[in-house]
């Protein structure tokens, strides 16, 4: 069960880093490095952008704040870990192939974050499963 309680740990403060990188001060400095703008940044398209991915990074902040929180007693909260999994397909490795075919940005960039959705993924799923084999014994 310690394995777990670090997972919720570190998948928590994850998430939580992830979400404060979209704050709009943070998010207009690195999104150039990130997501190639042909819009100035004083146009509504730059903007949207910028608005969007804060309302992303609130969520991701939210989650990991309750992940970190949950971690007290992640036997209580086995089925958060489902849903981080079901996330991590979905709005995680689907969704990035789907950028990687419109062609969003790099290539590599998604690449390295499919390849944490998957670590994400297995380590869950592996370790939900431990506990779930320990209670029911």
């Amino acid at each position: 069960m310690n394995k777990l309680v670090w997972w919720f740990r570190i998948v928590g403060a994850f998430y939580f880093l992830l979400g404060v990188g979209f704050f709009p001060p943070i998010n207009e400095a690195r999104l150039p490095f990130i997501l190639p703008m042909d819009a100035p940044e004083t146009s509504i398209a730059y903007k949207a952008v910028i608005d969007w991915t804060f309302t992303f990074g609130l969520d991701l902040l939210v989650t990991g704040a309750f992940l970190l929180y949950a971690s007290r007693n992640p036997l209580k909260h086995l089925n958060l870990v489902w849903l981080i999994i079901w996330l991590e397909a979905i709005r995680g490795i689907a969704d990035d192939i789907y950028h990687i075919s419109r062609g969003y940005t790099s290539v590599p960039f998604y690449i390295g974050f499919i390849v944490v959705h998957f670590i994400i993924i297995a380590t869950g799923f592996t370790l939900v499963r431990q506990a779930q084999a320990q209670e029911a014994v």
